[in-house]
């Protein structure tokens, strides 16, 4: 089909697990809580992080760590995906799948302004056209209620680079879209990420076809996000935006990005140059949003959910607030993020999170003596009595459940801040 697939099996023992789970926990990439609910799956994974090995010595051929490391960064910069399977006794299969240099692909061609673009249709997990009481704002941000969860839309034209200004053109005639009555939303794209989603709103759907994908040539550098490009009927290109690699892009696998007074979203490239134009244009605007001026006074607070939707919602909230905010995905991250900023005075934590939870990120904490000065306020939709003991336990200076009252909320966090609130002072507990 549109992959080469390459599978390798042995007839050995099979994985280890036990001694994965044991490296694991001696590495700290799992504390000894977690190794004994994570699935095999997250275990197999482990075996290509950097470093990692299962051979109690090293030799010429292993015990290093960088095996299965440098495969897995090599397939990934081909666009493609290694996994592995095995049955205890029997043997070990891995199976890595690469691109076609020339792939032929159904495409949904779309059209932004006058410029087309594609995408695989295979990457897309719904078309829809929002009705008005499934939008919501949040300052400049917009989110779509869609099956019970809330999903943060940009236009796709926010989240392409381009170095020069786009010129109008007039389009193609095989790309004469089928008009869509005046009363309607513009369409979006559902895209999808493991457990994350994003909505990407066009102005135009086009078409959608079976087309050939090619690579560019090597005197272009195109952004990661770019497959290739297609050729139309009539000669026309159209670049194909790789669904995945955007997207993950937008919710920030790589580094966490400082959220500046008045931003609209959390994209989280490594740095600020990487964004969009037009990003960096809604990071600036502050008076347009409403929001507070900033300033390098205002309190330093950092956000940890694994939820991005969360994430920003409460970002605004507290940005609105006049605080400036940091964000992490997991308990992991912000230790990583509290070693950076020395300057954060308040952390606002969920407790179901994966790599560490927020339970195990209080006890990492408070075994710091720098970290543990920093206050930490549990934010979460456990309500029971069991868990707020826990977290008192273990440092939390309060307890707030989900939803929360905005008033209430901030104004505890502005008494924990005022009073200077530290591991040793006594918790304030406080529920909403």
């Amino acid at each position: 089909g549109s992959q080469t697939v390459i599978e390798m099996r042995d007839d050995g023992k099979g994985i280890n697990l036990e001694r994965v789970r044991d490296r694991a926990v001696e590495s700290g990439l799992l504390s000894s809580e977690q190794v004994a609910t994570t699935p095999t799956s997250r275990l197999l994974d482990l075996i290509f992080e950097p470093g990692f090995s299962t051979a109690s010595q090293v030799s010429e051929l292993s015990g290093r760590g960088v095996g299965l490391d440098v495969v897995r960064s090599q397939l990934r910069s081909l666009k493609g995906t290694v996994t592995v399977n095995f049955v205890p006794g029997k043997g070990t299969t891995f199976t890595l799948r690469i691109p076609l240099t020339l792939t032929i692909a159904k495409l949904l061609v779309c059209l932004v302004g006058s410029t087309a673009y594609a995408l695989p249709s295979d990457s897309i997990e719904e078309i829809l056209i929002p009705k008005a009481d499934q939008m919501k704002l949040s300052g400049k941000q917009r989110f779509l209620h869609w099956r019970r969860r809330i999903v943060p839309v940009y236009h796709l034209s926010e989240l392409l680079d381009y170095a020069c200004p786009l010129p109008e053109s007039i389009p193609s005639q095989a790309l004469v879209a089928v008009p869509t009555p005046e009363d309607w939303a513009p369409p979006m794209l559902l895209l999808r990420q493991d457990n994350q989603f994003l909505a990407l709103e066009l102005d135009r759907l086009v078409t959608e076809q079976e087309l050939v994908i090619k690579p560019f040539g090597a005197a272009i550098a195109p952004p990661r996000y770019i497959y290739g490009c297609t050729i139309l009927g009539d000669g026309s290109l159209v670049p194909v935006i790789d669904a995945s690699t955007l997207l993950n892009q937008i919710i920030g696998s790589g580094a966490n990005t400082l959220t500046a007074r008045g931003t609209s979203a959390d994209l989280a490239p490594a740095t600020l140059s990487n964004l969009p134009a037009t990003a960096l244009k809604e990071t600036s605007s502050n008076g347009k949003a409403g929001v507070p001026t900033s300033s390098p006074k205002s309190p330093l607070i950092l956000v940890v959910d694994d939820s991005i939707a969360l994430r920003q919602t409460l970002a605004l909230t507290l940005q609105k607030a006049g605080y400036r905010v940091l964000q992490a995905r997991d308990g992991r991250e912000a230790v990583e993020q509290l070693h950076k900023n020395s300057g954060i005075q308040l952390v606002v934590s969920d407790v179901e999170m994966p790599n560490m939870n927020g339970f195990e990120f209080l006890n990492h904490r408070r075994q710091d003596p720098v970290l543990s000065k920093v206050p930490v306020v549990m934010l979460t939709s456990r309500s029971s009595d069991k868990h707020k003991r826990l977290a008192t336990h273990l440092g939390a200076s309060a307890y707030f459940t989900k939803p929360y009252l905005e008033q209430e909320f901030l104004a505890g966090l502005q008494g924990i801040i005022d009073k200077g609130a530290t591991v040793g002072a006594t918790p304030q507990l406080a529920s909403s």
